[in-house]
């Protein structure tokens, strides 16, 4: 497999992860990040995951020393991790926090909101930013948002948007408007930004990238503002 890989230096790697592409093996067998970056430079070590069906931005360490730095800056709550999501709707207001109590079916693979009171549900924290918004003549109103997980829940920002009645465009899981006739289709959700100490220099490094495909290419005007910095 052919990786886009958008920094390296000796200890860490980040790579561009398409839609579809699982973040490790799994039991499909196909190709994987995880195996792809090893092969490239020799050993990876996962820091962290991307659903299947979500794109963006992974940094792979490519010692062991590097592995055990970064993951516990993971598992510590020091790494920063910021996504684009379109959202068919509008939110209520131009950036907010969404807080939800989630329980897991595995046999289905889904996620759903519950109660706090549910002793299978698990606290759910995101803040988000409106970055733009635009008209689009089939599905209406489509919301370019800035997303901060501020916990790694199953499907987390697929079931909180849905839940706020913005639901992520592309998604047949959660978006009644795809749930039938869409084939081959991904959800609209992108791993955008990271954050970290890195391991060797021990100063914070940010790694980002704007997806440059449909629908986010519909966002003109923050893709611009992007590009303008770089």
């Amino acid at each position: 497999m052919d990786i886009n890989i958008i920094y390296s230096d000796k200890s860490i790697a980040v790579a561009e992860k398409p839609s579809g592409v699982p973040s490790q093996p799994d039991k499909t067998g196909d190709m994987d990040m995880l195996t792809a970056v090893g092969e490239r430079f020799g050993y990876a070590g996962l820091i962290h995951r991307l659903d299947r069906p979500v794109a963006g931005l992974m940094v792979f360490a490519l010692n062991k020393g590097a592995e055990k730095f970064v993951s516990e800056q993971m598992s510590g709550g020091g790494f920063g991790k910021n996504y684009a999501a379109v959202c068919c709707g509008v939110p209520k207001s131009e950036e907010g926090e969404l807080r939800d109590w989630l329980v897991k079916n595995q046999r289905l693979n889904i996620s759903s909101v519950s109660n706090r009171g549910d002793k299978n549900a698990k606290e759910a924290i995101l803040r988000y930013r409106l970055m733009e918004t635009v008209e689009d003549g089939k599905f209406g109103e489509l919301s370019l948002l800035d997303i901060k997980l501020l916990t790694g829940r199953h499907h987390q920002i697929r079931v909180q948007t849905a839940n706020a009645g913005m639901p992520l465009w592309g998604d047949t899981k959660y978006n009644p408007e795809f749930k039938r006739g869409y084939y081959n289709i991904f959800p609209a959700l992108y791993s955008r930004r990271l954050e970290f100490v890195h391991p060797e220099t021990k100063k914070v490094v940010v790694f980002e990238k704007f997806p440059e495909y449909a629908p986010f290419t519909l966002f003109t005007k923050s893709l611009h503002n992007f590009l303008k910095n770089f």
